[in-house]
């Protein structure tokens, strides 16, 4: 994981300066990546429009099971005000999978914070995401990660 995510940066970086005019987080913007936590693997993110989303992740759950998670996400870019980028909340609803020891299907309420930004096509993120477990073991459990992505269409 660590040698992907070296990787994604060194991509960013080797772009040169004047060729990204990084505005991600615009309607088309593909963002792929890696993430850390519950549950750690790579993910996903395409933008709608300026202030939504979806992702997916997938990955290993720490309770040995295979996790696959998608979300709609609503951004808001008021939140923070910050130099060199741009950070948005964001909250959303979405679906978890859970295939293994403890196999589930659960209802995702995430909310998190991203950095985007103004150099270079990177997201670096934030989140929890309480899940609302709906099968063979019905109650509530909780994600939480951090993570990365690089946006494909501002490498040139």
């Amino acid at each position: 994981m660590t040698a992907v995510l070296f990787v994604l940066c060194g991509l960013a970086m080797e772009s040169p300066a004047g060729a990204v005019a990084s505005r991600v987080g615009a309607a088309e913007d593909l963002g792929v990546g890696i993430q850390m936590g519950q549950p750690m693997g790579v993910t996903g993110k395409y933008w709608l429009s300026s202030t939504s989303a979806v992702d997916a992740t997938m990955g290993y759950h720490w309770n040995s099971n295979f996790d696959m998670h998608g979300d709609y996400l609503w951004h808001t870019f008021s939140s923070f005000d910050v130099q060199n980028g741009r950070m948005p909340f964001y909250f959303g609803v979405g679906g978890r999978v859970l295939l293994g020891n403890s196999s589930n299907f659960g209802m995702r309420l995430p909310l998190g914070v991203s950095f985007l930004t103004s150099n270079q096509p990177l997201e670096f993120y934030a989140e929890i995401a309480p899940v609302v477990q709906l099968l063979t073991s019905i109650g509530i459990d909780v994600d939480g990660a951090v993570g990365v992505r690089i946006y494909l269409n501002y490498l040139k």
